[in-house]
């Protein structure tokens, strides 16, 4: 990923705000480094199916799109 892409990234999930109030890049810069591809990457996904923003709902995607990666289904 390049830098511009990674500054429109982080300005998107700026905008992107939790059900607990806290933004979506703040949520993603407090995990650590290993997981935080795949938070962002469960962020979108769920506002994509229109799941609720919070910790639960992320975790279970991303357990979900690893599993998927994974091959295990």
């Amino acid at each position: 990923m390049s830098i511009l892409e990674k500054i429109w990234f982080l300005r998107k999930m700026n905008k992107i705000t939790l059900s607990s109030g806290q933004s979506a890049k703040d949520y993603i810069l407090g995990l650590p480094k290993q997981h935080r591809a795949v938070a962002a990457e469960s962020i979108l996904e769920c506002l994509r199916l229109s799941y609720p923003l919070n910790n639960m709902e992320i975790t279970c995607m991303g357990r979900e799109l690893n599993r998927k990666r994974l091959g295990i289904v």
